[in-house]
C-alpha cells in the first residue's frame, strides 16, 4: 500500500492507485462526531445505570406493625389470631417442600421452639406450596415432620399473608423461605430475607451460624422484655393432622 502527497490532503491507497478511504481529514473528523454523538447518547445511560438497591431489603416491614395475616387453615393447632398471641414472641418461617434451604432451617427453628416455648416464644411454620396449589394437610404435616418441625402449622395456599408481608410491592423479591420475629407487642423486630439460618462449624455456613445465634440473641432480649408474657406451656400441638379451621387475623 502507498501514500499519495502532493496537498493538504493525503490519501490512502491501493495498488492501482484505486482510493482506499476519504481523505484523512474528513475521515478524522467524521469519526470524532461520530465519537462525541455516541457519548452524548450512552452517558444518559450510564448515569442511570446506579447499583440497585437491595431487592430482599426488609426495610419498610422492620420495626412496624405486623401486617394481618390471612391464612388458609391451620395444622396440629387451633387457630392462632395475632390479638390472642399479644404479649408473646412469635417467629414465622414461611416454608415449601423440596426446599433445600428449609430442610436446613426448619429444625433449627423446631430447636428454638422446644427451647424457649415455656418461656413465652411461638413458632409457626408456614407452609406456602411451589407452584400455589391445593394441598392436602396430612402431606404437609408428613413433610414437616420429615424436615423435623414438629410444631403449629399454617397453610398459605394462595401466598395472600405471604404477599402482604412481603411481596407486594416489591416484584423482584428473590426469596419467599423468609422468616420474622415479632415482640410481644406486634412489632417486628427481626426479618431473615430468605435461605437458610442454622448453627455450623463449616466455614462455608458461616452466614447460616451467625443469622442463627443472632436470631437466638434476639429471641433472648424479647423474651426478657417485662411485656413478654411466660406460658406455663407451649401452644398445644394437635396430633391429628386434621384442619383447625381458618382465620382472618
Amino acid at each position: 500500500m502507498a501514500m499519495l502527497t502532493g496537498g493538504p490532503e493525503s490519501a490512502w491507497v491501493l495498488p492501482g492507485n484505486r482510493l482506499a478511504s476519504w481523505p484523512m481529514k474528513r475521515t478524522f473528523a467524521l469519526t470524532a462526531t461520530l465519537f462525541a454523538t455516541l457519548m452524548m447518547l450512552f452517558m444518559p445511560l450510564a448515569g442511570s445505570a446506579q447499583a440497585p438497591s437491595d431487592a430482599d431489603s426488609p426495610a419498610d416491614v422492620l420495626d412496624q406493625p405486623a401486617r394481618a395475616w390471612t391464612f388458609d387453615r391451620w395444622i396440629r393447632t387451633a387457630p392462632l389470631s395475632q390479638a390472642q398471641l399479644r404479649g408473646k414472641v412469635v417467629l414465622l418461617r414461611w416454608w415449601t417442600h423440596g426446599c433445600h434451604y428449609c430442610k436446613s432451617t426448619l429444625p433449627e427453628i423446631e430447636a428454638l421452639r422446644t427451647r424457649y416455648g415455656a418461656k413465652g416464644l411461638v413458632v409457626i411454620g408456614v407452609f406456602h406450596p411451589k407452584p400455589q396449589r391445593h394441598v392436602q394437610d396430612r402431606w404437609v404435616v408428613s413433610v414437616a415432620d420429615s424436615l423435623g418441625f414438629h410444631g403449629p402449622l399454617a397453610v398459605d395456599e394462595r401466598w395472600s399473608t405471604l404477599e402482604r408481608w412481603w411481596l407486594k410491592g416489591h416484584p423482584d423479591r428473590n426469596w419467599t423461605s423468609v422468616s420474622f420475629l415479632m415482640d410481644a407487642k406486634g412489632i417486628v423486630r427481626w426479618v431473615h430475607t430468605g435461605g437458610e439460618y442454622h448453627p455450623s462449624d463449616d466455614p462455608r455456613h458461616r452466614t447460616c451460624d451467625l443469622e442463627s445465634k443472632d436470631l437466638e440473641t434476639r429471641i433472648q432480649a424479647l423474651l426478657a422484655d417485662p411485656a413478654t408474657k411466660p406460658m406455663s406451656a407451649a401452644v398445644p400441638v394437635e396430633p391429628s393432622a386434621r384442619p383447625a379451621g381458618s382465620s382472618t387475623r
